[in-house]
């Protein structure tokens, strides 16, 4: 699944989950208006029915930036209703607390998907002007009515445990979108897009963090496909995308134990840092790619590497060590190519 088409799947889900939330919340407070005489709180609802169970259409027919609008409206305009009808210490105001965390993130899938959102320095602000308002208001009046010490703790838990609900899944899910961000950076940064193998920054980086790894046994090799260009300009550059790709798979299967990255071109590097990781395998994978028959667009081509291996020497740096492993590969690639040079 495409991060396009899971982002549209999340806001769908998210917008459904409000949806059902509040028509939840409607039957609950219905029926604490009915068992405290609460008039004013059940005219909310009876109006907050009608505008959730049309909020219901408009998210099956995926007006999802409507329905985030009238969302938003009627928590808001509950949550003041609330404080008026009870006062503050029932936690009515935690309302527009808890839609903070939604209305970012509900504005970014919005971004995402639809390319268009809410406007949310505009909605902070009114978020923040009821949240403030009615605070001045219960501190100047009092609560429409009197209800008794048993209703005021289940308001107090009933609207804390949804609000901390609404506010652990933004977490989680802004948690979860930080986590994927920074996972597709570091791929972008160290993986090539086109062969799927590491690039040359990844192999630099392990070089440079395993300096007290090497041993007598280790070995680096740099693959290059042989008369590439030719293959460019006589098949196209769309062909030469499909051999560096098949290289790099058959590459990656047959030299299963050592690092397998792109350094750039048609040039590859494999590293071997194992005890017993023999170069036996380069002759394998030399031989593999010389005796398959490669098929692009009805058309079949042969392909042969040459490689250039240099073993470990505790006197050579890294630099020094893949420019040895170059000059190898030189001499084969001057001597006949299709070759491994040891």
């Amino acid at each position: 699944m495409t991060d396009f088409n899971q982002n549209k799947k999340i806001l769908k889900y998210l917008t459904l989950f409000f949806g059902g939330f509040l028509l939840a919340t409607d039957v609950f407070f219905l029926i604490f208006g009915i068992l405290y005489d609460m008039p004013l709180m059940r005219y909310v609802i009876y109006f907050k029915l009608v505008l959730n169970t049309t909020n219901m259409y408009f998210i099956i027919n995926k007006h999802y930036l409507v329905s985030s609008v009238i969302i938003y409206t009627v928590i808001l305009g509950f949550m003041v209703t609330g404080v008026i009808c009870t006062g503050t210490n029932n936690c009515f105001q935690l309302y527009a607390l808890g839609m903070l965390a939604c209305t970012s993130y509900n504005g970014y899938m919005h971004n995402r998907v639809l390319h268009k959102e809410l406007p949310f320095a505009l909605l902070i602000v009114i978020h923040v002007l009821c949240y403030t308002g009615v605070y001045i208001y219960a501190a100047n009046s009092d609560p429409l009515y009197e209800i008794p010490e048993i209703a005021h703790r289940i308001l107090i838990v009933f609207n804390s445990v949804a609000t901390f609900a609404i506010v652990i899944i933004y977490i989680c899910l802004f948690h979860r979108t930080a986590i994927k961000s920074e996972e597709m950076l570091e791929k972008m940064a160290l993986v090539d897009n086109l062969t799927g193998l590491y690039n040359r920054h990844y192999l630099l980086s392990i070089l440079d963090n395993s300096e007290n790894e090497k041993t007598e046994d280790s070995w680096i090799a740099m693959l290059d496909i042989d008369n590439f260009k030719s293959v460019n300009d006589t098949y196209g550059h769309n062909c030469g995308d499909y051999i560096l790709h098949e290289v790099a798979e058959t590459a990656r299967q047959t030299c299963k134990d050592c690092t397998v990255c792109r350094w750039g071109g048609e040039e590859f590097i494999i590293l071997c840092e194992k005890h017993g990781c023999g170069t036996e395998q380069l002759e394998t994978l030399r031989k593999k790619i010389a005796d398959r028959t490669f098929s692009y667009e009805n058309r079949t081509l042969s392909i042969t590497v040459t490689i250039g291996v240099s073993g470990y020497d505790s006197n050579m740096n890294n630099d020094a060590w893949i420019s040895k492993a170059d000059e190898k590969l030189y001499f084969g690639k001057s001597n006949g190519k299709n070759q491994v040079v040891l």
